[in-house]
């Protein structure tokens, strides 16, 4: 074994009905599937290809270096602080006898992670932080292993999130090589275990689907559709291959573009059928017809790589790193000329065999170019060829967009081209070209354009059709629209809510240029820089999602009396940031051995993003009250003042948004106890990123009035702008005048073309 060796030992509560219990005999696999790959900074995935190279960058593929098997035991994808992969395997991750999850880390320099052990969709439980190497040890590469001993969850654990933490190593951040993680091998009587997994997105059109049989299963009964009424339990099962039958996989044939498919797989034998669950998965949206990124750039004697020249001919191209759309790694680099109407220039792909643009409900051609400020005018045009017949499609837009140094997008509606002899099933060529500007009556120009990303698209929503009543932004107006507006009929920007007085805070910062406590004696201690700004009432402090937070430097002082009930009340400001696992304050924890009794997170994840409001010892998931915000605004771009409580002899707890009751649960009677520890502004998910205000801690659980009376400073009075997008004719309140202007959209699609 190389490197360092770390063993999380986590142990859990007692086993509730519903939960799952992970001890368990299983094998080692690697993830089957990305969930999601977020790229804090949006700029572009960073890593060590095959050989181990670093510098350049070296731009790689998170699905491509980390499902399945790595490209060699050199290569990896490095994730910088805030960056995360989401990585789902085929099945049950459990514990066994030995280590569950091993990573190989390949930075020496004591590089750090946190490790998420979670549902594939929103529950998750943080493992621990996970360190590589140690300082000056040179350890490279680190196996990094957790062992799952007597771990209980209320969920079945399928996926592991790895979060970057720091900049440590030469290429800065966790520089992960590869994950493997235990999973069950005995999974009951109906099939299991489905690839691709169950919600998975970005499959291409030619997928062929695989399970595993359960239990004395002798043949399978497969049922497939893009309805779910194809899969459910008055449905018919496929036609081709007929049913039941022997093979545990199925091949659906040519699917379209962007498009969701249901499958459902019921085990027969002699005795009995085991009808099986349903499953679905969705298409990638679009169809490479060249990203570039395949042909040789430094090494055209590689035989893994085509020559570019090959591909495309008759022009002075290039295939190129200068200028790249999004992260693709290369693009085409094509230096025109032309003269009056004789002379113009042209560069030809020829597709051998022909390409069906037809197949998979293609409709658009899309592609991308960059221009250079020096270049002449020029019109700029694309050529179709079936073999029989050519198409010559003039760019619609001005001739000056070629002088553009920005990406651009052209967009070709195939079925509005107009020529009835163009066979769009037998493409044999693509052409890209220059000439003079009609009307020129003489003229001399040439110029450097940029080509990348050419792309078939399906009919698709388009953010610049969408309408404004088109609430959930899939170019329809429709029920869910409406159910949405609904949700929030009659909600208002401004009113007024009854209050009561609160008892006395036991902890009180009004961060009006420091940190001390207008309630008492336990004044807070800077850590970091955070500054202040203005806020809701004097000033607020501002952190920056790093190190900054505020301790409290006599915490088991503040917390004696806490042990019934609780409040924390502030407003708050979330910035714009790219943080996403902010953790607003926490009591005291230690990775891998002591969980928080209190902790606040809001917009965690992905916008709009998670809450959990987190509280009780020991902590468990019956001590957590979460869920999904609605909308980014409810904590990021505007203020909000927030109310957590909880009632341990009644077991609840709430949570209160702007003086409304916004989520609640009960049974959460865990005490509030051994806390030592606590700190605002940063904690067990990571930092937080934007302005606290006002920040008060009551030794019970206020009530909706009281949070009222503390949020308004009496008044009761909340006159903020709403959060919600349904506000269509902008008057500051829901009711019949948005309702008419929804209806006069009503069922109006925007889909393109």
């Amino acid at each position: 074994m190389k490197g360092c060796l770390l063993a999380l030992t986590v142990v859990f509560w007692v086993l509730s009905p519903g939960e799952t219990a992970l001890a368990e005999e299983g094998t080692f696999e690697y993830p089957c599937y990305l969930i999601d790959a977020f790229d804090a900074d949006s700029s572009c995935w960073e890593g060590m290809d095959a050989e181990g190279n670093y510098r350049g960058p070296i731009q790689v593929v998170p699905e491509k270096w980390l499902v399945g098997p790595p490209p060699s035991e050199k290569s990896g994808v490095t994730l910088p602080p805030d960056h995360w992969v989401d990585l789902q395997f085929r099945g049950r991750i459990v514990d066994g006898l030995e280590q569950d999850i091993t990573m190989i880390e390949l930075g020496p320099v004591s590089e750090q992670a946190l490790v998420f052990i979670t549902d594939g969709l929103d529950q998750e439980y943080l493992l621990g932080r996970v360190l590589a190497g140690s300082v000056g040890a040179g350890v490279d590469p680190s196996e990094i292993n957790i062992d799952l001993i007597d771990v209980i969850l209320p969920f079945e654990p399928c996926a592991l999130r790895i979060l970057g933490l720091d900049h440590g190593g030469e290429a800065p951040g966790f520089d992960i090589a590869s994950v493997q993680a235990r999973i069950c091998t005995n999974c009951g009587s109906t099939a299991h275990y489905p690839i691709p997994v169950d919600r998975a997105k970005n499959l291409p059109t030619d997928v062929v689907l695989s399970w595993l049989p359960g239990h004395s299963t002798q043949k399978h009964t497969v049922y497939f559709g893009d309805n779910l009424s194809d899969v459910d339990t008055n449905a018919t099962p496929v036609s081709d291959p007929s049913q039941p039958q022997d093979a545990n996989t199925f091949d659906p044939g040519k699917l379209e573009l962007g498009k969701t498919y249901y499958w459902r797989i019921d085990e027969v034998n002699d005795t009995q059928i085991q009808p099986g669950v349903i499953w679905s998965f969705t298409t990638i949206d679009h169809r490479v017809v060249d990203d570039f990124d395949q042909y040789n750039l430094l090494n055209p004697s590689d035989p893994n790589n085509i020559n570019f020249n090959d591909a495309w001919k008759d022009a002075n191209i290039y295939v190129t790193s200068e200028q790249t759309h999004t992260c693709s790694k290369k693009s085409m680099m094509f230096d025109y000329w032309y003269y009056h109407f004789t002379d113009y220039t042209e560069a030809i792909q020829t597709f051998d065999p022909a390409q069906d643009w037809t197949a998979a409900g293609e409709k658009v051609l899309e592609l991308f170019f960059f221009g250079r400020s020096y270049n002449s005018p020029a019109q700029m045009y694309l050529v179709l060829d079936d073999e029989d017949s050519e198409t010559i499609i003039s760019y619609p837009g001005d001739a000056n967009d070629l002088k553009n140094e920005s990406w651009q997008v052209w967009r070709i509606d195939l079925n509005a081209l107009n020529d009835p002899n163009l066979n769009l099933a037998n493409i044999t060529s693509i052409a890209l070209g220059f000439c003079a500007e009609v009307g020129q009556p003489f003229s001399l120009g040439s110029g450097r354009v940029f080509f990348d990303d050419i792309r078939l698209y399906p009919t698709r929503c388009l953010r610049e059709n969408q309408v404004e009543a088109d609430f959930d932004g899939n170019c329809v107006v429709d029920a869910k629209d409406l159910e949405e507006m609904a949700l929030r009929w009659l909600d208002r920007g401004y009113n007024i809510y009854p209050v009561t007085p609160p008892g006395d805070p036991v902890l009180w910062y009004t961060f009006d240029g420091d940190t001390n406590d207008s309630a008492g004696k336990n004044d807070g201690r800077l850590r970091g820089e955070p500054t202040y700004t203005q806020g809701v009432y004097g000033q607020a402090i501002h952190f920056n999602g790093k190190r900054d937070a505020v301790e409290l430097t006599n915490a088991p002082a503040v917390f004696l009396d806490i042990e019934e009930g609780i409040t924390i009340t502030f407003w708050q400001y979330g910035d714009n940031s790219t943080h996403l696992s902010d953790t607003l304050c926490c009591s005291n924890y230690i990775y891998g051995l002591d969980d928080p009794v209190i902790a606040i997170n809001l917009g965690c994840w992905r916008p709009p993003g998670r809450y959990n409001w987190d509280c009780g010892h020991p902590w468990s998931f019956d001590n957590r009250l979460s869920g999904n915000h609605r909308y980014p605004s409810e904590w990021s771009g505007r203020w909000n003042h927030w109310a957590f409580t909880k009632d341990v002899q009644t077991g609840t707890m709430q949570i209160f948004l702007n003086g409304l009751l916004y989520d609640s649960r009960i049974g959460t009677n865990s005490p509030i106890s051994g806390i030592t520890s606590f700190e605002i502004g940063s904690g067990w998910y990571g930092g937080y990123d934007g302005l606290i205000d006002d920040f008060r801690i009551y030794n019970y659980a206020l009530s909706q009035s009281e949070v009222a009376y503390v949020a308004t400073n009496g008044t009761g009075l909340f006159e903020q702008p709403l959060m919600i997008p349904m506000d269509l004719n902008e008057d500051d309140q829901i009711d019949f005048s948005d309702f008419a202007v929804l209806a006069d959209h009503w069922l109006e699609k925007q889909l393109w073309p």
